[in-house]
């Protein structure tokens, strides 16, 4: 048996020997868990945003809640930044700067609030604070202010001032008071306090000894509020709680436990403490503490765990993050239903009194209904499989018909009941729903209860419906009976202690769902996350769109309700409600508002949410929507192609005169070049010049490399001489012609041509005297000198060196080895 089960089994065994049974909490809970799309059921800490929305971090991600959908994203190695002197478990921190800390032990994550993603490089953002150097560690004030832990001391990023800390001692946490005052926590227990602008310490004080160091000096959690800073500490295994009283600088111990604390919440003078096993309530007015071991599920099922994290959220309904069961969510109010299955006392009690006042199967009108009810202004009221029927004379011939799409979650309306209010209460054969009345007698809305509400989720029994002495109702259904109190229902009046505000959620762009990566036609839509965007700018053809909002209301998603106008578009609002929008609300509560095929120009979209149909007391939210003209219809535009055109026009026949001189030119240039090859090729077939040695042969020094014919030349030459002879009678050759010919791209024949055509053709010549003289050599035998002379070299030894020079043999030598 490990030691955490022992104690578990051990504060489970107390508590049975002196309450008689394991301590429940009264709340209820919805649970959430990696099958609704949360990363890891192990949910480390909660934070509620000012607008409402949920940071939930898991196991290595953030994740996003917009009460109806989890995202997360996940760190890689290069997000995360090492802390030497963090020891403690997750730290969840929000700046004023836009960021997300997360800090586990000796390491630290950041995100960007702005594109909800975690920052390449952590280095870079404290650069950007002022600091170069190494972070120990990380610390963010309630303020939103950032601390970082350097060699040199605690530098507060705003004030860019260092406070110089006690060596020998590990900072573990800090917390402003009056945004004046920096308190500082070490791992001993010391605490001092310092003015932020001065630097000078005021107060220095340990919560307790030195034996009690020893057992609470792994870790520290704060939370401030008003004058009273409370304090966890944990060490290996145990936890203690304190509090400081700044105005008293004294501190005072509020409870210890024999396993960890794991963190705090505030509300109603209440502190909330999670911990290993369940979690404990303390009250600050009373300092009586009770400790909860158990919760229970919307399902009836008890669950013991431990327990993360807790926070609540903006109306006040209750999160719950565990270490293995993921997140428990309780509402902000009690359910007003209590349900009692058949066998119970009560609900024989209530179905005996309804059994005999009922006909199960009335007539109204020769035809058979569910139920029939006249309320107490004479209205008759008839509970039909087609929905409610209201009759508000005994003579009227059609009836006030509510379905579905008023407000009812099902049509089979089963029994009918008035209240001390004189509002209607039907059961269908899905849920509870309610007529409400305006003072002038008009219907304000219908509300309606599922098994969200604890309302069991199975048919109700015909006329089976009603209302008792003291105001309360009681309903049956198949297994249970129903009993609730309207007069103490906050979800009657309208009259709520909160707000709830519209936030877009979701983009889709021409069909496409799109976020800070998306690109269309090679345009990026969002330059930041959808969360922090108030307008879009699109091309003409980005038109067709569809926005999805969410209210952020958990309590009831399905009582949220929308007003909505476009300016630009339809100046009108129209109020949208879960059962009259034709899906446009849907039963998460989320706004699913299309605008298709937009024309170009500018629109304001305008979105409130509220809990009732007819209030409207929130300001208006508003996205900017910016569709541009397609350029070629803009008046600028065809101003500017029209000039364009004209330039263009003068362009292209400066160009033209210009390129008609050039190809004049050009043609000439050509002519000349290819009369030049003429008379180049002529030369080396028909000189009859005898060929003498140069003076550079004479003097026994290398030829001038200018006037030397690159050996590519004279490869062309050879290779162009057949074409040339051949069509030299026709006129008809280009210089394209001819570097076809040679193989060549017609701009580096130009090249070759013009650099060798000037030189002498000596080289070709005397190149083609050999030839002839190997000719003769092979197939005549005829002297050497009379070959000499008939090759036309000036003299059989000049013929003999020239030979030589070209193969390396002698003629004679040559012949013979022919």
């Amino acid at each position: 048996m490990t030691r955490k089960t022992y104690i578990l089994l051990t504060i489970i065994l107390l508590s049975v020997l002196t309450a008689g049974a394991v301590n429940v909490s009264p709340r209820i809970f919805r649970n959430y868990t990696s099958a609704n799309g949360l990363a890891d059921n192990s949910a480390q800490t909660i934070h509620c945003t000012k607008t409402g929305r949920l940071v939930i971090t898991t196991i290595g991600q953030i994740n996003f809640f917009d009460g109806a959908a989890f995202t997360y994203i996940d760190p890689l190695e290069e997000n995360i930044y090492a802390l030497s002197e963090y020891q403690g478990n997750y730290h969840l921190y929000f700046d004023r700067f836009h960021h997300i800390w997360l800090k586990n032990t000796h390491s630290v994550t950041c995100v960007d609030l702005l594109t909800e993603r975690f920052t390449k490089s952590i280095e870079d953002e404290f650069r950007q604070f002022g600091v170069t150097e190494r972070v120990k560690d990380l610390f963010v004030d309630s303020t939103g202010i950032v601390w970082l832990l350097i060699d040199k001391g605690l530098f507060n990023v705003k004030t860019k001032k260092i406070i110089k800390l006690r060596e020998q001692f590990n900072l573990q946490d800090l917390e402003v008071y009056k945004n004046q005052y920096v308190m500082l926590f070490y791992d001993n227990g010391l605490m001092e306090m310092y003015d932020q602008e001065s630097g000078k310490k005021l107060i220095e004080n340990r919560a307790y000894t030195d034996k009690d160091n020893v057992r609470y000096n792994q870790s520290s959690l704060v939370k401030v509020d008003g004058s009273n800073v409370y304090q966890i500490r944990n060490g290996n295994k145990e936890a203690i709680l304190m509090k400081y009283d700044v105005n008293l600088n004294e501190w005072s111990e509020l409870m210890r436990t024999p396993y960890h604390m794991n963190n705090m919440a505030i509300r109603d003078s209440l502190l909330y403490v999670p911990c290993e096993y369940g979690y404990w309530i303390y009250n600050v007015k009373t300092h009586e503490a009770d400790h909860v071991e158990a919760v229970v599920l919307e399902s009836g099922q008890t669950l013991v765990t431990d327990v993360n994290v807790i926070t609540f959220d903006r109306q006040g309904g209750m999160w719950v993050g565990t270490e293995k069961r993921g997140l428990l969510y309780s509402k902000p109010y009690k359910s007003p239903f209590m349900v009692y299955k058949w066998g119970d006392s009560k609900a024989n009690h209530y179905g005996a009194m309804m059994n005999h006042r009922v006909d199960e199967w009335p007539m109204f009108r020769s035809r058979m209904v569910n139920c029939v009810y006249k309320d107490s202004r004479g209205w008759t009221w008839v509970g039909t499989a087609q929905g409610l029927q209201l009759y508000r004379r005994e003579n009227d011939l059609l009836p006030q018909v509510y379905t579905m799409k008023d407000g009812l979650y099902n049509n089979i309306v089963h029994s009918i009941v008035e209240d001390l209010n004189h509002n209607i209460w039907v059961a269908t054969s899905y849920g509870i729903s309610v007529v409400l009345f305006r003072e002038d007698g008009r219907v304000h809305f219908i509300n309606s209860y599922n098994q969200y509400d604890h309302v069991p989720n199975e048919v109700f029994v015909n006329g089976k419906a009603m209302c008792l002495p003291d105001g309360h109702i009681v309903m049956q259904s198949l297994d249970h009976v129903i009993e609730f109190d309207p007069g103490q229902m906050t979800t009657l009046g309208g009259d709520y202690p909160f707000e709830i505000y519209p936030k877009l959620i979701k983009l889709m762009v021409n069909g496409v769902d799109v976020d800070p990566t998306t690109e269309i036609d090679g345009k990026r839509i969002l330059d930041r996350a959808l969360s922090r965007v108030w307008g879009l700018d699109l091309n003409y053809n980005q038109n067709s769109l569809t926005l999805v909002f969410s209210a952020l209301n958990y309590f009831r998603p399905q009582q949220t309700f929308y007003r909505v106008r476009v300016r630009g578009l339809d100046d009108e609002w129209r109020v949208l409600t879960p059962y009259s929008s034709d899906g446009m609300v849907d039963k998460q509560g989320l706004l699913h508002l299309p605008l298709m095929a937009l024309r170009p120009g500018s629109y304001v979209l305008e979105v409130q949410a509220s809990l009732v149909p007819d209030k409207w007391t929130t300001r208006a939210y508003e996205w900017e929507i910016n569709v541009h003209e397609p350029w070629w219809r803009t008046t600028g535009v065809f101003m500017l192609l029209a000039g364009v055109i004209l330039i263009l026009f003068f362009i292209n026949l400066f160009y033209y005169m210009k390129n008609t001189n050039l190809r004049a030119m050009r043609n000439s240039e050509e002519t000349g070049l290819i009369k030049r090859i003429y008379n180049f090729i002529d030369r080396c077939s028909t000189s009859g010049d005898v060929l003498e040695p140069s003076p550079e042969e004479y003097s026994q020094a290398d030829p001038d490399l200018q006037n030397e014919l690159a050996p590519e030349f004279v490869t062309v030459i050879e290779k162009i001489m057949p074409v040339v002879r051949a069509e030299k009678k026709k006129k008809k050759i280009t210089m394209r012609k001819l570097s076809g010919a040679a193989g060549i791209d017609v701009k580096e024949f130009y090249a070759l041509i013009t650099a060798n055509i000037f030189k002498s053709p000596r080289q070709l010549i005397k190149k083609s005297r050999l030839a002839e003289a190997e000719h003769m050599l092979r197939t005549t035998k005829e002297p050497i000198d009379s070959i000499a002379e008939k090759c036309g070299f000036v003299s059989a030894n000049y013929f003999i060196a020239s030979f030589f020079q070209a193969h390396h043999i002698t003629p004679e030598a040559y012949r013979q080895r022919r």
